[in-house]
């Protein structure tokens, strides 16, 4: 693992302050992390956009080769996983900080904002005007890291860090622990965040060669052969009757797959959270000495998890482990989820320490991904965790996975816990900040990639992977062209008609015994200044109206809240566009969000915006993943707002279109 002294301005990070502990189980610290800083000749290569140069040295030359390779689409193998997936995380790396370079303000509008703040977490927020930031706005996200320079009467300059609170339609609102001299600050600078990075660099420098081989290209399998539950006393007798969702918690249970993964392979709406919880909550009954660690890429899906545990186990034996981060959202937590987690411990009346329960006694730890590299070198036994859980896998870049195995699971060449990976192959795949990335490996999860490994073909052997196929979501006629498109055809509609199929019959409906409506809008594609994303005004106005409608009139006799309506669109701007809209008609109950935000969730309704109109260039409409996220969202009825002569040139969507076409489902604006 290459440690290189080289070091950049633009390399300079936000650091949460060190803390201390309750009792004395040590839980690590980002400054307890190696620097793990990029070496030179990857900045040389990014600043020249990996083109070839004269100029370049033989080492520069010899990584442009190994780049060159991973572009063409060479696969990971067992010989180039560890180096290979350092030099993509490296190059992303690189690009995140070089993005966050010219991302500071001299001078900055600040406002102080104390009526903002939640008691409960005390601090102080300031706000900026967006035209301050409009250079460098796409960049700024709610919890990216701040610094203010600050002037003081000694003529010497104080650092103050913070945090983006929220981005809103005319200011950015940071949040502070102490409260800010505003007309002292000289400047404001937004910081890239590194502590996730480092995590992921040293789970490959702790990564063994024999444990690559035997859980990462895995082509066999022992088990565990002292387990053999057989007779199971469920949770939710509802289990009982799905074939594939008893035959995935007994195996896992039994640890069948040791040592390779066990893969939960759940298709939108099949139960794969339900199925989870009661692999965990059977572990917990029948193996009273093992303990679980369950991860997930998001803080939302680990309080869903923790929700749905604390059902069918004891709150005193569940630990949710909050990153410090988090304390400023309490209020957006559920009550009993903070029960049970360390933000139930921190007292603010301290604002220098940050307090953690003791992980130890409790049988059942939940966290997101990068939390648990917290845990990594901590105090915690070797062998305290038998099982380790990784839910909505396929959403997390591979070397992201590595986090809360080696290290936790994986100890040298020991492998201790078993693993189980749950997600879906056939959704969005990670995000990456660099478009560069997207056609290597990087862009690949750990799910996708052993999916199409031949130990979990499509044959789907029991002992090491299952496919659930009950849909529990979607009224039938909204499940078939995703179901026949993108699953074979292989999922069964068992949703409740009181659930799905409330909106047949809406006079709305082209055709009045399926519950979807494409629109048909011809609208301008439209960007904002210093930005790549897109909006559409017409489209957002049509949605606009769909919602006053159904909130106004209900459906079929059925009145409907604000909040059973979703809307989803691929666009940034487009998500703040209608945003803004339905905010000034007083419908902010309406939750609007991107394809990513929805992936994992779903609405009684959902109205998509396409955005892309007289145009010929997909952009993200192209891709097959998004596609399918975005129509399995909606449970009872879906509204398509679009131009159909843009989608028509878009695989899938054209052969959408045509479906929709065929069952009179068009509705166009004259």
């Amino acid at each position: 693992m290459y440690r290189s002294h080289h070091s950049r301005s633009m390399f300079s990070e936000f650091r949460p302050r060190r803390s201390c502990y309750e009792r004395s189980h040590r839980l690590l610290q980002d400054d307890d992390l190696d620097e793990y800083l990029v070496p030179p000749t990857v900045w040389t290569l990014y600043e020249n956009k990996f083109k070839p140069s004269d100029a370049y040295d033989s080492e520069e030359n010899l990584l442009l080769a190994e780049v060159t390779e991973a572009k063409q689409g060479s696969p990971l193998t067992v010989d180039n996983y560890k180096p290979r997936l350092e030099l993509l995380n490296q190059i992303e790396d690189v690009h995140v900080n070089y993005e966050f370079q010219d991302c500071f303000v001299v001078g900055p509008t600040l406002t102080p904002r104390p009526d903002l703040v939640d008691r409960d977490v005390g601090g102080f927020k300031c706000q900026i005007p967006t035209y301050q930031l409009s250079k460098f706005l796409a960049a700024i996200k709610e919890d990216v890291g701040v610094r203010f320079s600050i002037e003081e009467y000694s003529d010497e300059t104080r650092k103050v860090t913070g945090t983006v609170d929220k981005v809103h339609r005319e200011c950015v609102t940071i949040f502070t622990e102490k409260a800010l001299p505003c007309h002292r600050v000289i400047k404001l600078e937004f910081l890239a965040e590194r502590t996730t990075f480092k995590m992921e660099y040293r789970a490959l420098e702790n990564l063994q060669q024999s444990v690559i081989e035997k859980v990462f290209f895995a082509n066999s399998y022992t088990g565990n052969e002292s387990l053999d539950f057989s007779s199971f006393e469920w949770f939710r007798e509802s289990i009982a009757s799905n074939v594939e969702q008893v035959q995935a918690i007994r195996n896992i249970v039994n640890q069948t797959s040791f040592p390779a993964p066990y893969v939960l392979f759940g298709p939108p709406g099949t139960g794969k959270t339900s199925t989870l919880v009661e692999a965990i909550g059977q572990i917990y009954k029948l193996r009273p000495a093992a303990n679980v660690l369950a991860v997930a890429t998001s803080n939302s899906a680990a309080n869903e998890l923790t929700s749905r545990l604390l059902e069918i186990i004891p709150g005193k034996d569940i630990f949710r482990f909050f990153a410090r981060s988090c304390a400023r959202k309490k209020k957006d937590i559920a009550q009993d989820v903070l029960f049970v987690s360390n933000l139930n411990r921190w007292d603010i009346g301290m604002d220098s320490k940050e307090f953690y329960e003791d992980i130890r006694p409790c049988r059942v730890v939940l966290c997101t991904a990068s939390t648990a590299g917290r845990l990594v070198g901590s105090d915690i036994p070797e062998n305290h965790f038998s099982y380790i859980f990784i839910d909505e896998c396929g959403s997390a870049k591979e070397v992201s996975s590595l986090v809360p195995i080696i290290g936790i699971g994986v100890h040298g060449s020991e492998i201790t816990a078993s693993i189980v990976l749950a997600g879906d192959p056939k959704q969005l795949g990670p995000v990456i900040p660099y478009d560069f990335l997207n056609d290597t490996t990087h862009s690949v999860s750990l799910l996708e990639r052993i999916a199409d490994n031949g130990l979990y073909a499509k044959e789907y052997d029991p002992q090491v992977i299952t496919q659930l196929r009950d849909n529990f979501r979607s009224h039938p006629a909204l499940l078939e062209f995703p179901n026949l498109t993108f699953y074979d055809g292989q999922l069964r509609a068992k949703a409740s008609p009181e659930k799905t199929h409330w909106a047949v019959g809406w006079d709305r409906l082209p055709n009045r015994t399926f519950p979807l409506i494409f629109h048909s809008v011809v609208g301008q594609t439209m960007q904002h200044k210093n930005s790549s994303s897109m909006y559409n005004e017409l489209e957002a106005d049509q949605v606009l109206t769909y919602v006053e409608m159904i909130v106004k009139n209900g459906i079929c006799g059925k009145q409907v809240q604000e909040g059973s309506i979703g809307v989803i669109t691929p666009y940034a701007s487009q998500v703040r566009h209608i945003k803004e809209l339905l905010e000034d008609h007083d419908l902010d109950g309406v939750e609007v969000g991107s394809t990513e935000q929805y992936q994992g969730r779903e609405k009684p309704i959902m109205i998509m915006s396409m955005v892309r109109s007289r145009s010929n260039s997909a952009g993200f409409l192209n891709n097959a993943k998004r596609i399918n996220v975005s129509l399995t969202r909606a449970q009872a009825l879906m509204i398509v707002v679009g131009d159909p002569g843009t989608l028509e040139k878009i695989d899938y969507w054209k052969d959408f279109i045509h479906d929709l076409l065929s069952q009179s489902l068009n509705q166009a604006i004259n």
